[in-house]
């Protein structure tokens, strides 16, 4: 079994830090965003029998929270 958590960010933001960009002119371009903007967090699983999840780390309210050791050990318990 391999399992992953990927993080999507709700502004549309996504992260080209392995992105390389080769040009004639300077593409630098300063833009302002959020310091910690608002995300979701969503875990899958893939089996020789498929597909486990999605799973999406959310509180009793919808709300996305933070991943950490009780919050992945709930889902493993409950979830998986």
């Amino acid at each position: 079994m391999f399992s992953d958590e990927a993080h999507f960010h709700l502004s549309g933001f996504v992260n080209k830090q392995n992105c390389r960009i080769w040009a004639n002119e300077n593409p630098r371009v300063i833009v302002e965003k959020l310091m910690h903007p608002q995300r979701v967090t969503v875990w899958c699983g893939l089996w020789a029998g498929g597909v486990i999840g999605p799973y999406f780390f959310e509180n009793e309210f919808g709300q996305a929270v933070t991943v950490n050791g009780v919050r992945y050990r709930e889902m493993i318990s409950d979830f998986l």
